[in-house]
């Protein structure tokens, strides 16, 4: 059965939940599909989205040689039709409570803004419990789950102004504003406020200098590898219920950061051909329990902040308190 669509352009993250929703409404003409997850890699502050849309390829087409095929680019691709949101008589964006999906409405509201578009024409429609589930993305929802969403809701104006703010934080090279957003602005949205704190966790732990996912991937190789498929796989099941979905691309470019040869003293060794999840198998090295900084350099991102230790440029997460190291620049 065909759902009427609501007045409007629609905006949804991910191919999955776009699918779903053509099904349901059968009006692709109306749909916008962001088909980045901006919880990972870099987002650095710009308003020139040539630039923005070359660093995002650029950085999900980086993990493997080919991996630029990865990608399927949709022409129905938010950025890409970014100008439509401008004379969209209103703009619905689609959401659950994950950390991607509240980055997402972030990125949505900021674009609306950025193109020139009236904030005060968007509305939402939160899908964040259906029969007494937390709904942390999307793509959980059925045809007749997402049938069952509820109609979209005009953002009040300072609903908007905290995403902005966040947006704001996200891609700060000051990671301050991201750490300390839930403090500052207890009255947004819970689920908002959470996704903050949580990509906090891209910093490198203090003691190891280790994200929270390269940690996690570490942890499951003894028990769940060698085979970087189970390795992956576990990571994620494991860590669903927090709402941070990475996805296994992005765990599996971490996996193979962890053990390039071009650190110094690599956590693990990788085997198998490396181009593909399936075909990679990772095992522990004596350091693989061990700290990894300073053994090996930091080069990174964590969402708007530069992180480098070649130039003292480093941020570490010290028990949920972001620190800067006693003399970076």
């Amino acid at each position: 059965m065909i759902k009427i669509l609501p007045p409007g352009l629609h905006v949804i993250l991910g191919d999955s939940a776009g699918g779903i929703f053509t099904r349901v409404y059968f009006a692709r003409d109306r749909l916008l599909i962001d088909q980045d997850v901006l919880s990972c890699g870099p987002t650095p502050r710009t308003s020139d989205l040539d630039a923005w849309r070359k660093l995002r390829f650029d950085y999900w087409s980086s993990f493997v040689p080919g991996g630029a095929s990865e990608h399927v680019p949709s022409r129905f691709n938010l950025v890409d039709n970014a100008r439509r949101l401008a004379d969209a008589e209103c703009v619905n964006i689609w959401s659950a409570t994950g950390v991607s999906e509240q980055v997402f409405i972030a990125f949505a509201v900021h674009l609306v803004k950025l193109v020139g578009g009236d904030p005060a024409r968007i509305a939402i429609v939160e899908c964040e419990m259906m029969n007494g589930r937390r709904i942390i993305d999307l793509s959980e929802l059925n045809d007749a789950q997402m049938r069952a969403a509820p109609e979209p809701k005009a953002m009040r104006e300072d609903v908007a102004q905290h995403y902005l703010n966040a947006w704001a934080a996200l891609t700060s090279p000051d990671p301050l504003p991201l750490s300390n957003f839930a403090r500052e602005h207890p009255e947004a949205n819970r689920w908002l406020k959470l996704a903050t704190q949580l990509m906090s966790r891209r910093f490198p732990d203090k003691r190891s200098g280790l994200s929270y996912w390269d940690h996690a991937l570490l942890s499951r190789i003894e028990k769940r590898g060698p085979g970087a498929s189970g390795i992956i796989g576990y990571t994620i099941a494991d860590t669903f219920g927090q709402g941070d979905l990475v996805g296994d691309w992005y765990l599996f470019g971490r996996l193979l950061k962890l053990g390039s040869v071009s650190n110094p003293q690599p956590l693990i060794t990788l085997s198998g051909e490396q181009t593909s999840i399936r075909s990679t198998e990772a095992a522990l090295t004596s350091l693989g329990a061990a700290s990894n900084y300073p053994a090996n350099p930091i080069d990174d991102w964590a969402a708007g902040v530069r992180l480098s230790s070649a130039e003292g440029s480093l941020w570490f997460n010290d028990g949920g308190k972001l620190i800067k190291e006693r003399g970076a620049s």
